[in-house]
């Protein structure tokens, strides 16, 4: 990611880490709330609101602290070469076995 994307992944992140926190002090005061149907449609209103910043905001801190993926391959794997390898040596091994429906 350049700096840019990093620099708004972060405030996206921090807005709705705020949000999540309003959120949940809205379900608080709806929840001790006298009971209707009111009452009821703002408590689902205030859990989506929660549920839906929580998961984004974990999504992008799962993104801004995960290792970069060039890192975790093998040197060999970079371009694909050690994937296409390793299915052609399988494929051979497997013709190369004595199948049922080969011997007729």
């Amino acid at each position: 990611m350049d700096t840019t994307a990093v620099r708004r992944a972060r405030r996206w992140f921090w807005a709705l880490t705020a949000t999540a926190i309003l959120a949940a002090g809205r379900l608080y005061y709806g929840l001790r709330s006298d009971p209707g149907p009111a009452t009821g449609i703002f408590v689902l209103g205030s859990f989506l609101m929660l549920t839906a910043s929580v998961v984004q905001a974990a999504r992008i801190l799962a993104a801004l602290t995960a290792p970069s993926r060039l890192r975790l391959l093998p040197r060999r794997a970079i371009g694909g070469q050690l994937a296409a390898g390793s299915q052609n040596r399988r494929a051979a091994r497997w013709l190369s076995r004595s199948h049922p429906s080969k011997e007729g």
